[in-house]
C-alpha cells in the first residue's frame, strides 16, 4: 500500500486506524515508516483527520473522550502499542506556538533542556542561526510571530524528540516567510537526523523539499502516496472534491533572520538547573501575583482598616448602653472588641478578600494556559508543568493568606487604636492595650484561638483555590470564555469561604 523508505527507519507505523468518538472512521490500516531525517508531507480536505494522527504521535490525543486506537509504532527503542499505550515519539510544533508567556525567549528554551535526559542532544547548531535575531531576554509579548515560531521549533527540537511534527506551520505566513520555513524544517532535519511529518493545506512551499507525500482520502480513511509534484497532489485533491483556498496574507516575514546580533548568546553552553529551580520560578511568579503585589497589599490593608474602624466606632457609639455607661463599661468593651476583632472579624473579612481576588487571577491564568494550549505543549515536551503551577499556587495560597490575615490584623489594630484616640483624646495607648488585648493576652486562650483562625485561612483559601484551579483547567474553554470562568472561580470560592467560616466558628465556640 505505501512504500517504505530504503534507510532503516526511524519511526515505523503498522496496522494504525483511528476511529472517533462518534464513531466515524478517520484512518483505517496504515502503513507507513520514515527514515532519519526524511519529510513526509501529509495532504488532505479539512475534518479528514490529519491533525488527528499528528496528535496521536505526539502523545495528546485524549483517550477518554472516546477515541479508539488500534496499531504499533515500532523504533529503535522498542514498540507501542497504540491501542493501549500512549506515544512518545512526536514533538509537535504548535500551530499557535504555545510558548509560555511568563517565562522570557531563552527560558523557553531552557526549561524545556533542564527537563532532558543528560545524554540527549543540544540545540543543533543550525537552529543558533536561526535564532540570531533574536534577545534571549526578550519576553514572548515583545517577539514577533516569526520569532516565536522559530522559538517553537527550537524549544520542540531542543526535547529530543524521534520526529518532528508540524500541523499547518506556513498558515498565516506570506510566500517568502512560508519558503524560508520550509527550508528551515528540512534543513534541520538533515542536520539532527530526524523525520518530519508536515501537515498542511497550502504545499506550494513544501513540494520541493518534502522526500513523500501521502493524501488522506476520508472516503475510504486510507493514506494513499502521491507523486511529490505540485499537479499530482492537485489532481489528487481535486478528485476529493476539495480545492486548495488561497494562502492567508501576513505581515510577518523570516527573512534574514542569520544576520542578527543574538548567534553566540544561543549557542553559548548554559548550566544545567535542576527541576526544584523550575517550581521555584513558578512559587516565586505566584506569590508575587497573589499576594505580594502592591495592589493586592492596598487590598487587604484598605479593607482590615476599614474593619477596624467601624468595630471601634460603632461598638462604642452605636449600642444599648450609651451616655454615662460608655464610660463606666469602656474597659469590657474595648476587651470585647479586641476579641472579636482578632478572632473572627479581621479573618473573615479578609479571606473574603483574599478568595475573591485570587479565583479570579487563578481561572484566568490558568484558562488562559489552556486555551493558548501551554498545558499541551509542556506535556508534549515532557514538562511536569501542570504540576508545577498548581502546587505552586496551593502552597502560595496556604503560605500567602497566613502572611496577609497576619499583616491586616496590624492594620487593624492600628486602625482601631486611631479611632480608639479619637474617641477618648485625654486616654494613654497603655489603657487601649491593656484592655483590647486582655483576653488574647493568656497563653493557653491565644494558642487555641490562633489555631482556629489558622484552620478558618488555610481551609479557606486552599478549598476557594482548588475551585479556581478546577475551574480554569475546564478542558476546551476558549479566551472569549475567561469572563464566565472568573465569574463561576469568584462564586464558588467565597461561598466555600463562607461555609467554611460558618461551619469552623460554630465549632469553634462551642468547643
Amino acid at each position: 500500500m505505501n512504500s517504505r523508505p530504503a534507510a532503516p527507519p526511524a519511526i515505523a507505523l503498522s496496522g494504525l486506524s483511528i476511529v472517533a468518538p462518534g464513531g466515524a472512521t478517520l484512518l483505517r490500516d496504515a502503513n507507513f515508516a520514515l527514515a532519519p531525517g526524511e519529510v513526509l508531507l501529509i495532504v488532505g480536505p479539512s475534518g479528514s483527520g490529519k491533525s488527528t494522527l499528528i496528535r496521536l504521535l505526539s502523545g495528546l490525543l485524549e483517550r477518554s473522550a472516546g477515541w479508539v486506537v488500534q496499531g504499533t509504532l515500532t523504533r529503535p527503542a522498542g514498540s507501542i502499542d497504540l491501542s493501549r499505550q500512549t506515544s512518545d515519539v512526536g514533538g509537535l510544533v504548535f500551530q499557535n506556538h504555545a510558548l509560555f508567556d511568563d517565562l522570557n525567549a531563552r527560558d523557553n528554551l531552557a526549561i524545556v533542556a533542564d527537563h532532558r535526559a543528560a545524554q540527549s542532544a543540544g540545540l543543533p547548531g543550525s537552529a543558533g542561526a536561526m535564532l540570531a535575531d533574536i534577545d534571549p531576554g526578550q519576553s514572548v509579548a515583545a517577539s514577533s510571530g516569526g520569532q516565536r515560531q522559530r522559538l517553537a521549533i527550537a524549544r520542540t527540537l531542543l526535547s529530543d524528540p524521534a520526529v518532528l511534527l508540524f500541523d499547518e506551520p506556513n498558515a498565516g505566513l506570506d510566500i517568502a516567510a512560508a519558503r524560508w520555513l520550509a527550508s528551515t524544517i528540512r534543513d534541520l532535519c538533515r542536520r539532527a537526523g530526524k523525520p518530519a511529518i508536515i501537515v498542511a493545506h497550502h504545499v506550494d512551499e513544501f513540494i520541493t523539499l518534502a522526500d513523500r507525500a501521502m493524501v488522506l482520502d476520508p472516503s475510504d480513511a486510507r493514506l494513499h502516496d502521491v507523486p511529490v509534484d505540485r499537479a499530482a497532489i492537485e489532481a489528487a485533491m481535486l478528485q476529493l472534491a476539495q480545492r486548495a483556498s488561497a494562502a492567508a496574507a501576513t505581515h510577518t516575514s523570516l527573512a534574514d533572520t542569520a544576520r542578527g546580533g543574538f548567534q553566540a548568546d544561543w549557542t553559548r553552553p548554559q548550566p544545567r538547573r535542576p527541576p526544584v529551580y523550575w517550581f521555584w520560578r513558578y512559587l516565586r511568579e505566584y506569590l508575587w501575583v497573589l499576594f505580594a503585589a502592591p495592589s493586592m497589599l492596598l487590598y487587604v490593608g484598605l479593607g482590615s482598616a476599614i474593619v477596624g474602624f467601624v468595630t471601634v466606632w460603632f461598638g462604642f457609639n452605636y449600642n444599648s448602653f450609651g451616655g454615662y455607661l460608655r464610660a463606666v463599661l469602656h474597659d469590657e468593651t474595648l476587651e470585647g472588641l479586641g476579641f472579636v476583632l482578632t478572632v473572627v472579624a479581621v479573618p473573615f473579612n479578609t479571606c473574603i478578600l483574599i478568595v475573591a481576588r485570587n479565583s479570579a487571577i487563578i481561572a484566568a491564568d490558568l484558562g488562559n494556559r489552556v486555551s493558548g494550549m501551554q498545558f499541551q505543549a509542556m506535556r508534549n515536551l515532557r514538562l511536569p508543568g501542570r504540576a508545577y503551577i498548581v502546587a505552586a499556587i496551593m502552597i502560595s495560597l496556604a503560605a500567602g493568606s497566613l502572611f496577609l490575615v497576619a499583616a491586616a490584623l496590624i492594620t487593624a489594630y492600628g486602625t482601631s487604636l486611631l479611632t480608639w484616640h479619637y474617641l477618648f483624646p485625654n486616654q494613654p495607648t497603655e489603657l487601649f492595650q491593656e484592655n483590647f488585648f486582655r483576653k488574647l493576652a493568656q497563653p493557653h486562650f491565644l494558642y487555641v484561638q490562633s489555631g482556629w483562625v489558622a484552620l478558618k485561612v488555610v481551609c479557606s483559601a486552599m478549598l476557594g483555590g482548588s475551585v479556581a484551579v478546577v475551574i480554569g483547567l475546564r478542558p476546551g474553554g476558549t479566551q472569549s470564555q475567561v469572563t464566565q470562568l472568573i465569574a463561576s472561580a469568584i462564586i464558588g470560592g467565597v461561598s466555600l469561604t463562607l461555609l467554611v467560616h460558618a461551619v469552623i466558628m460554630i465549632l469553634q465556640f462551642s468547643s
